[in-house]
């Protein structure tokens, strides 16, 4: 259908929507119902199209994306029903995480619906769980307003993933331009001063005071803060998984990961204080060892900040509840705390290595040797499995978000395109991404895509040949393993198929070179490090435990 004069077809409209609202990267997997709209943003070369080669990946670039950069990631699929449906667990990791995402998926011809019409998939109600809002665009019209509405959504508040479908006929439509709404930039409205009052008293009648970070500081990137308000009390910060990177490993009042992988410092930090100011951070399974009861020492104090009010006292009493942005309530409160003397000093020791040197290297070993090569800045995203237990404890983090991880969905396939939706929003950064020989095999085919763009990306692969914290639990529940063991494959011919430089690292006078020379490439690389099979992270046998109890109440 021509364009009238001055009206847009709609496929120019929703490309140029997709622009004007600030848009500057999008991930997606092209699909034949949206093919105009692709070469609508094909042609004007903004914003930026990331191919992915499978729906799942494209969404983890978004994420990874979102993550580094503070800002929404895009993700669109171009296939209505199949592309949806593989979009799916990279949805729920990011609502799970409160990752910011706009999520387009493409949907059939609306009029022939209900004719059995090829690739037809309800897409609002499959998204809808997992969405802050799922909407199907009813005319070319609002699709602007709901681009940048969509936008705001998803980074507002809790953030957290909004879903468009677009019907493919709307490419066809024509409306008149719109001058869309602009994504109004999220403020988060300072605290009452009641109730930084209340919290300023609190603090200063403790005496052991603590702080417990979660992702919610991240996200409201009051990292500073809260290195400030931590020095002012003298106070030890122990973080959530998702939490790392809150505060500086190195800081001298950072004291580790909390929960079943954590640290004995960060529990007996927190199990000491009088008062716990718990910021951003959901108290889940994880973190609290299962929602131990005695977690916290008898009649310490509690104050919780999350922008999500359902979080408060949810498990735990509360003995102050504060809704609203950590980085707000952080930095209204940081400057009036008066300067103390620190009350707990203790730093967090690493595991040493628990290999056997004749079966393969260990994890401790290959993650100094990272953070020995790694440059300033380095971001670091890792998969789910025995490798994450290690990098949680061992990784150096000296930046805000320098590790990304699937945390409250524990979704494999998670790093290799994570890192590359972080190599493309901090461009010239270098990116690593860590993955056991599980997990890797998940999305490894977005190599491809590193390789295409040339991102200054390492991804290293723990090969142990197992699902390897499953395998330990077998064997620590029944003295034996069904279905988790995994057979060879060469990860560095993988990689040399796709054009990826790569090498196989199995001995640890090689490590040093190893990650020196990936590193200096400028472009993709693959190390497959050899890990003793054996190797167990000291810390997995209490959890292992608890899992006795839970799995067979023993």
């Amino acid at each position: 259908m021509p364009e009238a004069s001055g009206d847009l077809l709609g496929r120019r409209l929703i490309a140029e929507a997709i622009n004007a609202a600030g848009v500057s990267a999008v991930f997606t997997v092209a699909g034949g119902h949206f093919l105009p709209t692709y070469h609508e943003l094909g042609r004007s070369g903004a914003p930026r199209v990331i191919a992915a080669r499978h729906e799942q990946g494209a969404g983890y670039m978004a994420s990874g994306y979102a993550l580094a950069t503070g800002e929404p990631g895009v993700v669109l699929s171009g296939a209505p029903g199949p592309g949806a449906t593989n979009l799916v667990t990279s949805v729920a990791n990011a609502q799970a995480d409160s990752i910011p995402l706009l999520v387009l998926t493409a949907q059939v011809d609306r009029r022939y619906v209900h004719r059995n019409i090829l690739q037809h998939c309800d897409n609002v109600g499959l998204l809808a769980p997992f969405c802050k809002r799922s909407v199907q665009a009813a005319s070319l019209d609002e699709v602007p307003n709901l681009i940048a509405t969509g936008l705001q959504l998803a980074a507002s508040g809790r953030p957290g993933p909004v879903h468009i479908a677009l019907p493919q006929n709307l490419q066809a439509d024509t409306a008149s331009p719109i001058e869309p709404l602009p994504p109004a930039v999220a403020t988060s409205a300072a605290p009452a001063a009641s109730t930084v009052d209340e919290l300023i008293r609190r603090l200063e009648r403790a005496r052991r005071p603590a702080v417990l970070a979660g992702h919610g500081v991240l996200r409201s990137r009051s990292s500073a803060a809260l290195a400030d308000l931590c020095e002012r009390l003298g106070a030890p910060v122990a973080t959530s998984r998702s939490g790392i990177g809150s505060i500086s490993t190195a800081h001298r009042r950072s004291v580790g990961m909390l929960g079943f992988y954590g640290t004995d410092t960060a529990r007996e930090a927190i199990g000491s204080a009088d008062l716990v100011l718990i910021a951003g951070c959901a108290l889940g399974e994880q973190t609290t060892f299962g929602w131990r009861p005695d977690l916290f020492a008898d009649g310490a104090q509690l104050v919780q900040i999350d922008a999500d009010a359902s979080q408060i006292n949810r498990v735990y009493r509360v003995d102050q509840g504060i809704v609203g942005s950590a980085g707000a309530v952080l930095a209204a409160t940081s400057p009036r705390v008066a300067q103390r003397e620190p009350w707990f000093t203790g730093k967090p020791p690493r595991t040493p290595p628990q290999n056997d040197p004749a079966r393969g290297l260990s994890a401790a070993s290959v993650i100094a040797a990272l953070n020995e090569a790694a440059p300033d800045g380095t971001v670091v995203s890792a998969d789910i499995g025995n490798h994450r237990l290690w990098v949680c404890e061992q990784l150096d983090v000296t930046r805000p978000e320098g590790l990304l991880q699937s945390c409250e969905f524990d979704a494999m396939g998670f790093s290799l395109p994570a890192a590359i939706g972080a190599a493309v929003a901090l461009p010239g950064t270098t990116a690593v991404a860590i993955a056991g020989d599980g997990g890797f095999v998940h999305t490894m085919g977005e190599l491809v895509v590193a390789q295409d763009l040339g991102l200054p990306l390492v991804a290293v692969v723990f090969v142990d040949g197992a699902l390897g914290i499953l395998r330990h639990q077998a064997e620590a529940m029944y003295g034996e393993d069904h279905f988790v063991r995994l057979g060879p494959i060469d990860f560095a011919a993988v990689a040399r198929a796709f054009g990826v430089a790569s090498r196989t690292v199995s001995d640890e006078t090689d490590l040093k070179g190893a990650f020196e020379w990936s590193l200096s490439l400028g472009g993709p690389a693959l190390l497959a490090v050899a890990i003793d099979p054996e190797e167990v992270f000291p810390p997995l046998r209490s959890k292992i435990e608890q899992r006795k109890i839970d799995l067979m109440g023993q």
